[in-house]
């Protein structure tokens, strides 16, 4: 080890997708590059069935990885099928990549909307964290969270409001799980 390395500071990537296979020497090397500049922990993101299950199995064999299961918005549409019996596995972490996305419209907004109430719903079931995507689509994610409730560990991955609106994020999920508790 380096001296810059005995020097770095410590961190835990909360969401990466090391398992996209249009990483220039997949995700093994991802890993090794991410450890080499003081990553210690990742968590790697399924937005999909497949790329759930990648996350898991490369989970399975890294210490220092686990995984999330989940849905993207833009694929909705496709539906859940294939999720569920992965959300039981060891190292999986979170419910998510989920949420709106009304940018792109890859999915029907009505879809996007029902997958992510189910989402929701499954991190609860769990006791999983909930990892939100949500992009242009402010107030419906709110209602759907306000309606659903909000996990006590949930992560905005994706969020393009404004400043004001970044603020709201912290007083509501700060106050909804004083309540919780």
């Amino acid at each position: 080890m380096t001296s810059l390395q005995n020097e770095l500071p410590e961190w835990i990537d909360t969401h990466c997708h090391v398992t996209y296979e249009d990483i220039p020497g997949g995700a093994e090397a991802a890993l090794v590059a991410a450890r080499e500049v003081g990553v210690k922990k990742m968590i790697t993101i399924g937005t999909d069935a497949k790329t759930s299950r990648a996350a898991i199995d490369l989970a399975a064999q890294h210490k220092d990885v686990w995984a999330t299961v989940g849905l993207h918005p833009h694929d909705a549409k496709h539906g859940l099928d294939g999720l569920h019996a992965l959300i039981t596995q060891p190292r999986v972490v979170a419910i998510g990549e989920c949420g709106l996305d009304y940018f792109y419209d890859h999915s029907d907004r009505a879809v996007q909307r029902e997958i992510f109430a189910a989402q929701i719903a499954l991190a609860h079931e769990h006791d999983l964290a909930l990892v939100i995507h949500t992009r242009d689509a402010w107030d419906e994610t709110f209602e759907i969270l306000d309606s659903c409730g909000v996990p006590a560990r949930t992560i905005f991955h994706c969020f393009t409001g404004s400043p004001v609106e970044a603020k709201s994020v912290w007083i509501v999920m700060r106050f909804s799980h004083f309540q919780e508790s």
